[in-house]
């Protein structure tokens, strides 16, 4: 019986195909008829498994979805009124049914392939979802699945289709339905995808878009209708007073009614709706009065009586529900309308919402809501009152009344950590507190902080600063939940909280508490900073400070060689004054004064100082100290640029720059003895902690020392006094460096180089900087007499000097740590420690520039370096031999080795740079075979990017400051490498060669300055040859594509004249690298078709006259290309390759590379790139356009031949290859029309005539062509 079905199935569809062929131009059935065929054929079968339970759920399931997701795709399914169609739509009903059935069962697994299957069979037939919207109404609610975002495009594509047909009151209706008619869970129906916020705001948008405000107006009458009928009836036969609410309203509600429990799960939900619906309408003159009726009816019959009887015997639950919906109807009611809040807002309703409370969270938010929201109406409505019998008076005594009931509700939540994710439906009474805060001191903050009283205002500011003070954690990263600790931290950041009138007193009060709890009862006795601060504090804006900054400087006078901690204190201490400190990081400067700016420079000095001497026995006690003095010195950069020469005090005596220097080098030496049994994760966070600490700490310096530079222009003697002091103190601290180096190398913290060299390096950078301004400078020549000058110059000196000696030193060290050390990592390691002390050489020679030196003296210092690079150049080629040359993976020792070899190279680039002497070239070319053997090791799959990089760097540094000479050398050596490249017969060493190559070339010609390049047009064509030879080599895309990159920029750049034969060798250069025979690794086509097509494009751009006796090469490119896009039907693939050799063995073909790698076809963004190459063809010039026209009709044959060959062109693809296929088009006369025809089959002469009739219709004749 089922082979009989079959057959009788098969048999109408064949006859109904030949039917229509018959009635049509061709007598030959289309491949897509076959494949619609099948498809339905398969469909079918698989609902017969369903009824005989032959197979698993979940595999019909994902069949079912394979299957209709090709009909969809290939547009299979047209509902037309014919006997296939219908047994197709016959086909389709069953499968949605079948799927219900499924869905029936329960199991969560299944869901995401059931929405999956409801999404397709909607875009296919719309009509056949619509029959069964309750069940999938029923069926998302009751899924439980991890991921929605299936489910929420399912019923964004419904909401397109009830919006697109205008039955948006269908939907709703629908909807409700279904809510009324599921025994299911309030809370769980809230969190189902049809109440997530995207289905929400996808809902408002179509309601905004999609309904006339006269469907809005029955919309909402039958929202009214829903809420008070079924809602408030059933909840008001639960109460006594049953009769008395029948006497007051007009309409006599029935008592014979019971109580429907229905109500608990339907009204959130449904408030949820009818909220997304109000703030989506559009309001029009024609139709508001008619809406705002509607408005007084809810409050009359819904909103009024839930708020305003207080009923007895009720049930806490429900009763929360309902005063809950009413608060939130009526909040967004008069958020739309202020008619409606006009009209509402008696003084009897606005003393319910004065005196009610409640005990459910939502209620008591909402409440809360719409008391703020009554008084922003009433501050913003000029004109309003709330009686004639009320004064305006009385009117501010309600708003204040008002604010006072909200604030009493804003109290901390008990459990500090407590957060709340923001949505309604986690509301409970444990995060209340959070969404209360959220509300109050987040979304109405303004309208507090205007209205409230002075002491609310001030708890309102204590309640902020303290929240953020006893936040545990520094950082502030954005928080994944709300809590009130981010709430306040949000607030820092805003202008409403700045604006806030007694933030400055309780900033003040909350420093003043900090430093009699917490930090005068842990100093010992020892208060002097503190009664100092506490001193500042007190003068507040008075003006006479001269005793004032002897007592703070004389806290700085004592060296700070060594941390002595004399106290101890607790970790939450250090975190509360980290805190503050962070607090006042967050305040613009514009906020304070000159004085208060000048006031607080002198206490984060004095904190710092206190911190510096403070004992902590825990691992983040001495993090957070150190993050406390990060925020000091970064504090007191900040203030800095605000302050002037009267009022900051760090300008007037060096002491305070002296100190923090000196407090640097002793938190190295506590911190080095402190980290000694710490885990390397540990010692690594306090690394990063201190190197921060010494970077701002040496910005502010500089900042200082400009300034001080800057502000006294006049007062020569007290610049010398200042930077005197700082000089003689740089001279201590070189007393003895050459013995410190190596202290510091043996110990247990690889901290960055010795920081003494950084402040210097600041210090000698500030002298060149100002080395050029006026008061330095004379004639355009350094002044020698400046005194200034002369105080840079002696540091320069004294700097060279050491340095002189301590890097011949280590230098030395270095080449007898080489020969001795049999550890790669420890090759020349020493030397490479010493960054800071490199760069402060470095600064040192620059001043050779500025400063008249004899010829005698610069060769000397010259000697100096040549022997110097001598030195580096056997500890590179050390280490170079050390490590392996050639490997397929570097080790990771070798790794650490070769980046010591990179670091060495950019030193020498560096140091060459600043002396012009001659024998310094042949150092370059040195570097050059060095950098060469490095890209070798490092420009191989998986290598380090950053080491990559700066090898980049150093080659282009190398060209760039090479001469037309030197430049040649180099080129030469290059050809050279690449014909080497072609001789060799050392299969592994061919393959890091090769990549080397690739990469050197592409790095040498993009480095190279157009008058370098020109040099090298003699030389192109063996350039070109080499560069085919290597692309015959590669075996990867990857590699591929940067040999197309290579070529395109040689035939884009100005600097090249081609010939003919050189665009041979390019389009030669395509050929073997999409040769049939070639196999990659890698499988990613896309970017080497896309390549070929920009090198194609390019061509026809640049070099267009030189293409015309290559143009058959051209053309049989693009024909290859056009394979790219196909895609191969189901029955054909099994036996795709053997096809292909039948046709290649018979020559009616040649088969691309294309066609036998690409399994799937490109993307439309490929197809739009090879569109633009089909559409430059016929705008070429005239004389290639001539040249073009008789190879145009193998092009578009090519075209014809894939979607008749057992393949098809997907319907997107053809719409994007249309404006390339029409403009080849125009391209073709008479006789290229009938080669055209005489090469093609009766379906492709088919396929040709309806193109050609589709390109005179949308292409030529409208103006296009």
């Amino acid at each position: 019986v089922e082979k009989r079905k079959k057959f009788y199935y098969l048999k109408t569809l064949k006859d109904n195909l030949m039917m229509r062929h018959k009635q049509g131009k061709s007598s030959v059935i289309s491949i897509k008829d076959r494949f619609e065929s099948e498809l339905f054929t398969e469909l079918d079968y698989t609902i017969q498994n369903i009824e005989l339970n032959n197979e698993n759920s979940k595999n019909i399931l994902i069949k079912l979805t394979e299957t209709l997701d090709k009909v969809l795709t290939d547009n299979l399914y047209q509902a037309k009124n014919d006997d296939i169609s219908r047994q197709h739509r016959e086909i389709l009903e069953k499968i949605a049914s079948h799927i219900i059935s499924i869905a029936n069962f329960g199991v969560s697994d299944n869901y995401c392939l059931i929405f999956k299957l409801f999404d397709i069979l909607l875009q296919i037939e719309y009509s056949i979802i619509q029959q069964n919207i309750d069940s999938v109404w029923r069926i998302i609610l009751v899924s439980q699945i991890e991921s929605t975002d299936v489910c929420v495009d399912l019923l964004k594509r419904l909401l397109e289709i009830y919006a697109k047909s205008r039955e948006m009151n269908l939907y709703i209706k629908n909807l409700i339905s279904a809510l009324s008619n599921i025994q299911m869970d309030a809370h769980m129906i809230l969190k189902s995808p049809l109440f997530c916020p995207a289905i929400l705001d996808e809902f408002s948008s179509k309601i905004a878009n999609n309904v006339s405000m006269l469907q809005a107006i029955g919309i909402m009458a039958s929202f009214t209708s829903e809420v008070c009928d079924v809602c408030l009836s059933g909840f008001i036969e639960q109460s006594k007073f049953t009769k008395l609410l029948n006497k007051n309203k007009r309409r006599k509600l029935d008592k014979e009614r019971t109580p429907d429990i229905k109500i608990v799960q339907i009204i959130e939900p449904l408030i949820l709706l009818i909220s997304s619906f109000l703030k989506a309408l559009r309001f029009t003159a024609l139709f508001r009065d008619e809406l705002e009726k509607e408005f007084k009816k809810m409050f009359d019959r819904f909103i009024y009586p839930i708020l305003s009887i207080n009923y007895d015997d009720k049930d806490e639950f429900l009763f929360g529900k309902m005063t809950y919906a009413a608060l939130s109807l009526h909040n967004v009611l008069v958020d739309i309308s202020l008619i409606y809040w006009k009209n509402t807002s008696t003084p009897h309703f606005i003393t319910i919402l004065c005196d009610t409370t409640f005990t459910y969270p939502k209620s008591k938010l909402f409440l809360n809501k719409v008391r703020l929201q009554h008084v922003h109406r009433s501050i913003s409505s000029i004109n309003y009152r709330y009686n004639t019998n009320i004064d305006s008076d009385g009117s501010e005594i309600i708003l204040h009344k008002l604010m006072e009931s909200v604030l009493y509700t804003l109290k901390e939540p008990e459990n500090l950590d407590v957060s709340w994710t923001g949505k309604l439906v986690d509301l409970d009474d444990t995060n209340f507190a959070v969404a209360n805060c959220m509300t109050i001191l987040g979304d109405w903050l303004d309208v507090v902080s205007n209205l409230c009283h002075e002491h609310h205002l001030a708890s309102i500011v204590r309640f902020i600063i303290n929240w953020s003070i006893t936040c545990s954690s520094i950082n502030l990263q954005p928080p994944k939940e709300i809590s009130v600790r981010t709430l306040c931290l949000q607030l820092l950041k805003s202008a409403e909280f700045f604006e806030l009138k007694s933030l400055r007193k309780e900033i003040y009060n909350c420093f003043q508490h900090i430093r009699a709890e917490e930090m005068t009862s842990c100093s010992n006795g020892n208060h002097k900073e503190l009664d100092i601060i506490l001193l500042i504090s007190l003068q507040g804006q008075q003006s006479d400070k001269s005793n004032l900054l002897d007592n703070v400087t004389s806290c700085f006078n004592k060296s700070f060689n060594n941390i002595n901690p004399s106290f101890c204190v607790s970790l939450k201490c250090i975190n509360k004054i980290a805190k503050f400190l962070a607090l006042l990081l967050l305040f613009p400067m514009e906020y304070f004064t000159k004085q208060e700016i000048g006031n607080l420079s002198l206490v984060i000095l004095l904190i710092d100082k206190w911190v510096s001497v403070i004992k902590t026995e825990s691992y983040d006690g001495v993090t957070s100290t150190i993050k406390c003095s990060i925020l000091c010195r970064n504090l007191i950069g900040k203030f800095i640029a605000y302050t002037n020469k009267k009022d900051d005090v760090l300008k007037k005596n060096a002491s305070f720059i002296i100190w923090w220097i000196s407090s640097i080098n002793a938190y190295q030496k506590y911190i080095t003895g402190y980290i000694g049994n710490l885990g390397h994760d540990d010692v690594a966070i306090i690394q990063n902690l201190f190197e921060n600490y010494t970077q701002i700490t040496c910005q502010t310096f500089a900042l200082i020392i400009r300034q001080v530079l800057v502000s006294h222009p006049d007062d020569n003697g007290f610049k010398l006094d200042y930077l005197n002091n700082i000089v003689d103190h740089f001279k201590n601290l070189y007393d003895g460096a050459e013995k410190s180096i190596p202290e510091m190398k043996d110990s247990c913290m690889s901290f960055s180089n010795d920081i003494r060299w950084m402040f210097s390096f600041e210090f000698l950078s500030l002298g060149i900087e100002f080395a050029g301004t006026r008061k330095y400078s004379k004639n355009g020549r350094i002044d020698r007499e400046n005194s200034v000058w002369i105080l840079f110059l002696t540091l320069q000196s004294i700097v060279k000097k050491i340095l002189n000696g301590l890097l011949s030193d280590v230098l030395d060290k270095s080449l007898q740590e080489i020969q001795n050390s049999a550890d790669l990592n420890r090759k020349g390691s020493l030397f490479l420690e010493l960054g800071n002390e490199l760069k402060t050489y470095k600064i040192c020679l620059q001043y050779y520039h500025l400063d008249n030196n004899s010829e005698l003296e610069v060769i000397k210092e010259a000697s100096t370096m040549v022997s110097m690079l001598l030195k580096i150049f056997k500890i590179t080629t050390s280490m170079l031999r050390a490590g392996s040359m050639e490997s397929d993976k570097i080790p990771d020792n070798e790794v650490v080795v070769f980046k010591h070899c990179v670091t060495l190279l950019s030193m020498v680039i560096d140091l060459t740079s600043l002396i012009e002497i001659e024998f310094f070239a042949n150092i370059s070319h040195e570097t050059f075979i060095l950098v060469c053997d490095l890209m070798k090791i490092f420009y191989n799959e998986g290598s380090n990017r950053e080491v990559m990089k700066e090898l980049d760097a150093i080659f282009n540094s190398i060209i760039s400051r090479a001469s037309n000479e030197r430049y040649d050398i180099l080129a030469n050596i290059i050809l050279s490498k690449i014909e080497d490249f072609q001789f060799s017969n050392d299969k592994n060493t061919n393959k890091y060669e090769l990549i080397f190559l690739i990469h050197l070339i592409d790095v040498f010609f993009r480095n190279s300055n157009h008058g370098q390049l020109r040099r090298l047009e003699q030389k192109l064509p063996n350039l070109l040859c080499g560069i085919c030879g290597m692309a015959e080599l590669i075996d990867k895309v990857s590699h591929g594509t940067q040999i197309l990159q290579i070529s395109k920029f040689l035939i884009c750049h100005r600097a090249f004249s081609f010939q003919s034969t050189d665009i041979g060798i390019v389009l030669s250069i395509v050929i073997t690298l999409t040769s049939p025979k070639r196999h990659y690794e890698d499988h990613e086509y896309k970017e080497l078709f896309e390549e070929i097509c920009y090198l194609l494009y390019n061509i026809l751009i640049h070099r267009c006259e030189q293409l015309i006796h290559t143009i058959p090469t051209f053309i049989f490119i693009i024909q290859g290309l056009f394979h790219c896009f196909k895609k191969i039907t189901k029955s054909i693939k099994n036996n795709l390759k053997e096809i292909q050799q039948k046709e290649q063995q018979s020559g009616n073909r040649y088969i691309s590379w294309w066609e036998v790698h690409l399994k799937e076809p490109l993307s439309n963004e490929s197809a739009k790139t090879f569109t633009r190459l089909l559409t430059m063809i016929s705008h070429a010039k005239k004389p290639g356009n001539k040249a073009f026209i008789k190879h145009i009709p193998s092009l578009l044959s090519e075209y014809i031949y894939i979607q008749t060959s057992n393949s098809l062109l997907e319907s997107s693809i053809r719409d994007v290859l249309k404006n390339g296929i029409y403009s080849l088009l125009d391209l073709c006369g008479q006789f290229e029309r009938d080669m055209i025809m005489v090469s093609l089959d009766l379906v492709g002469k088919s396929l040709f005539k309806s193109l050609w009739t589709e390109y005179n219709k949308d292409w030529k004749y409208v103006g296009r062509g």
